[in-house]
């Protein structure tokens, strides 16, 4: 009776089974963002960005932001998918969101936002330029 039950015991832990849903990371295309026509030096802005759902199997998880220099920043959406055969393109299904962004420095900003590699594998960008000013600085126009 004690062979049958030590028989049982192992043979009923299959470890090869796994029900778990398996995923990986991806980047997902970013469409727009929004910026102020100038940020004000030591002052703190909303940033708004657009990002594309390509496929019904792709999870927003949030974004990579990156500093790759002083004043450039680079950022990336990232997504979590699930690895099923099942999944449905999406059209037209934008998501947004959004992140606090500080001056630190004086001089214009770059943000680049990822949107993809051209047919030749390099990488694309969104870019945009903000020049920063000093609190209460007057725009000037010439005539």
């Amino acid at each position: 009776m004690l062979c049958t039950f030590t028989l049982l015991s192992f043979s009923s832990c299959d470890l090869s089974d796994d029900d778990a849903t398996n995923f990986y990371y991806e980047t997902m295309e970013i469409t727009s963002a929004n910026f102020p026509e100038y940020f004000e030096y030591g002052k703190v802005y909303p940033i708004d960005f657009t990002y594309l759902r390509p496929t019904d199997c792709h999870i927003y998880n949030g974004f990579e932001f990156n500093h790759t220099g002083e004043t450039e920043r680079t950022i990336f959406a990232v997504a979590t998918v699930l690895d099923r055969t099942d999944c449905e393109t999406l059209t037209d299904t934008e998501g947004t969101d959004s992140f606090d962004f500080e001056v630190r420095y004086r001089n214009t900003y770059t943000f680049k936002f990822y949107i993809g590699e051209d047919d030749n594998g390099e990488k694309q960008y969104l870019t945009y330029e903000v020049p920063v000013r000093e609190a209460g600085e007057e725009t000037t126009t010439s005539m």
